[in-house]
């Protein structure tokens, strides 16, 4: 607790790394970080359409459905990946140092995040053209981001120690949260799996980070259990 109080009083440090590790990826580009943005649209109005064709899906729930699961999606697994090497990554300045390790853990944090506020500019966009509801269920918004930033930042710091001591456990974490994908409703919605395959969400723990996450921008309040799991975790 100590590490991480540390690391708090001195966020002006992991967030200035974390922004510049943000513009490094693009200092010579003319759109700079926006290319994250016109990548995520490009991604979307490519994958909208045929998806919801080949699922049967309504065309502009799922295109919102799929829009804002490809964005917490990629905050979610780029935060888990990118904490996994984060120590190793760091290892000179960790020697050289004596900074609180959580501060390694929330640059990466704050950088995923800034790239989903990017990703966010997307979403207005999505909402005009679906003719989405948005409501004062939005607000539930906030503590469903305040709660998967602190699991997120807590499964960091334990992924980053774990996969520091043993190095071939990084590849494993990275191909485990590629799997998580495919059995994690985001390119394809919960109700269109059949009776006998509802484990695939029932014990997916991204399954209810997902849905805490999605629900209250799509207009919906999240289920008492979604709250509970996602809080216990």
């Amino acid at each position: 607790m100590n590490d991480l109080k540390e690391a708090l009083a001195r966020h002006q440090l992991w967030i200035s790394l974390g922004w510049n590790d943000v513009l490094g990826r693009y200092r010579r580009s003319v759109l700079g970080p926006f290319w994250i943005t016109i990548s995520m649209g490009v991604t979307i109005s490519a994958m909208g359409p045929l998806y919801g064709s080949l699922f049967s899906s309504g065309s502009e729930n799922f295109i919102m459905h799929l829009t804002l699961g490809m964005i917490f999606w990629a905050f979610l697994s780029a935060t888990i990946n990118e904490s996994c090497g984060i120590f190793n990554e760091s290892a000179s300045i960790i020697k050289q140092s004596d900074l609180p390790l959580y501060l390694y853990i929330l640059r990466v944090f704050y950088r995923q995040f800034m790239i989903m506020l990017h990703n966010f500019i997307i979403i207005p966009f999505v909402i005009f053209f679906t003719n989405t509801s948005v409501n004062l269920d939005i607000l539930l918004f906030i503590p469903a981001i305040v709660i998967t930033s602190i699991s997120l930042i807590s499964t960091g710091m334990i992924l980053a120690i774990f996969c520091t001591r043993y190095r071939d456990m990084g590849p494993v974490v990275q191909s485990v949260v590629t799997l998580c994908f495919f059995i994690t409703p985001i390119i394809w919605t919960s109700e269109q799996l059949p009776k006998g395959r509802k484990e695939f969400v029932d014990y997916n723990i991204f399954y209810y980070f997902m849905e805490m996450l999605r629900k209250p921008l799509m207009g919906t309040v999240p289920d008492v259990t979604i709250w509970f799991y996602t809080i216990i975790t």
